[in-house]
């Protein structure tokens, strides 16, 4: 799938899901307070704070909530999500595959929360987020790794059913183009969803827009082998687990 067809899947994905987004986005919700609990940390320069990737605003507007004299500019692809916005906030109708819009200057911080992994080149986007920083200033992203979904790999796997999720970034290639020195910090979380059943389990995907692969749709039969082999607990239930990386870049 070339690269215009896949953005504007993903766009389309997203928009759909945005009214019932933050009813469901309970991980993006859980590295929202993450992110800003290491913010508290930091030491930043004057200049602008922008959320890349923002959403519906769930990341911004926790930051908002702790730093009440700051203002965070929300950026985004999906019109229908910055709608979603709270009233009043700065938005940025952009697509981050064409860089940083032209309007972001004199900036601090960035933050993205779930976003760098739906992104072409995720590690010439991230190093040029960092060329446009101001000296001191810090980035801070979250993003599932390569190592997410194992029970759903292992089980497609060991019943000869094609993978067909999204694959995600290996936390080393995403750091390709960063020298040791940039990288203020970088830790990796193990989060882990239960669900009754494999059908609320992708459900749940689907409904924070997140169910865009360019692997070929799965079929019936393979889905109902899926279901048959997928690991359960002794209740039945099923798990999702997630390696999320939370990686801090900081310019001197």
């Amino acid at each position: 799938m070339d690269n215009i067809s896949w953005n504007n899947k993903i766009k389309k994905n997203f928009n759909q899901a945005a009214k019932d987004y933050s009813e469901h986005c309970s991980i993006q919700k859980y590295f929202s307070t993450k992110i800003v609990s290491l913010i508290k940390r930091i030491m930043l320069p004057e200049g602008n704070w922008f959320d890349l990737g923002s959403g519906t605003g769930l990341l911004a507007d926790e930051i908002e909530k702790v730093f009440l004299y700051r203002k965070v500019s929300r950026v985004d692809f999906s019109d229908e999500m910055l709608n979603i916005n709270k009233k009043g906030s700065n938005k940025i109708l952009w697509d981050l595959n064409k860089g940083l819009h032209p309007s972001i200057k004199n900036s601090s911080l960035f933050v993205s929360n779930f976003c760098i992994h739906w992104l072409n080149q995720p590690e010439n986007t991230l190093e040029n987020w960092f060329n446009k920083l101001n000296h001191g200033g810090k980035i801070i992203i979250s993003y599932p790794t390569s190592n997410s979904f194992p029970e759903w790999k292992k089980t497609c796997k060991e019943n000869n059913i094609e993978y067909t999720g999204l694959v995600f970034p290996k936390v080393k290639n995403i750091m390709t183009n960063l020298s040791s020195n940039q990288i203020f910090s970088s830790k990796t979380y193990l989060y882990k969803e239960n669900f009754e059943d494999i059908y609320k389990l992708f459900r749940s995907i689907i409904n924070v827009g997140a169910q865009s692969s360019q692997g070929k749709k799965i079929s019936v039969g393979e889905f109902k082998k899926l279901e048959k082999f997928w690991p359960k607990d002794k209740n039945e239930r099923v798990s999702l687990s997630w390696e999320i990386n939370i990686l801090a870049l900081k310019k001197t």
